[in-house]
């Protein structure tokens, strides 16, 4: 199976990308389509997947994430995109 990490905010990518090398895929959610796509410009790994959006509501399956970066834990809308044992780191 493959693991599956989402970050919110570009920023956080930027600062955090190096230890989440044990993923198999990245999201990040940003509010911003500029910002989405300066990052896109400047890093170039094939894990990353780049969404627009944020919380309140995630643009996300339910129970499809391992880890988030970014959120508070006890946010019903993180509750819903985890996997069962996944983590909610506030930042990394």
């Amino acid at each position: 199976m493959s693991t599956t990490a989402v970050v919110l905010g570009v920023g956080a990518v930027r600062e955090s990308l190096e230890e989440l090398g044990g993923y198999d895929e990245i999201v990040v959610l940003d509010t911003s389509v500029t910002e989405l796509e300066r990052l896109e410009r400047e890093i170039s790994d094939p894990r990353l997947d780049y969404l627009l959006g944020g919380l309140p509501v995630l643009p996300l399956p339910d129970a499809s994430v391992d880890l988030l970066v970014g959120a508070d834990p006890a946010d019903p809308e993180v509750v819903r995109v985890l996997r069962p044992g996944g983590r909610v780191l506030p930042q990394l």
